[in-house]
């Protein structure tokens, strides 16, 4: 029951439909800054697949989103590496998951929100 309640608030205060595609592996949080560890989700169908690998993790983007308590949230996001064996090429899967806002680091949800609030997405303002 734990583990349930858990995810219902990673889903209220994670971008929509994040989840979906990404697990939470940890969370840490400073005196300003709140940490939320992401790993992508193995996917059932390359996993079984013997002509492709998961080689690990790309390297590590971060995503700011909306502040929590007086805490600068950020999303540590880390999407899955795959190898063909077949050719020996890396890949990452295509996902249809847009929580980058253009031409930011801002969660798209937080980006919409400071360019209401403030016309543009400043970068000087607490929290960004």
């Amino acid at each position: 029951m734990e583990t349930n309640q858990l995810e219902v608030l990673a889903r209220i205060v994670l971008p929509s439909e994040i989840l979906s595609y990404f697990s939470v592996v940890g969370v840490e949080q400073t005196s300003t800054e709140i940490h939320i560890h992401l790993d992508e989700l193995m996917n059932p169908s390359l996993s079984h697949d013997v002509h492709f690998e998961s080689k690990g993790f790309m390297e590590t983007v971060s995503v700011t989103d909306f502040p929590i308590r007086d805490h600068k949230v950020l999303l540590k996001i880390r999407r899955r590496r795959w190898t063909d064996t077949r050719t020996g090429k890396s890949f990452s899967i295509p996902i249809n998951l847009d929580v980058v806002c253009k031409g930011t680091r801002y969660s798209k949800e937080f980006g919409a929100f400071l360019k209401e609030t403030y016309g543009d997405v400043p970068c000087d303002l607490p929290y960004t």
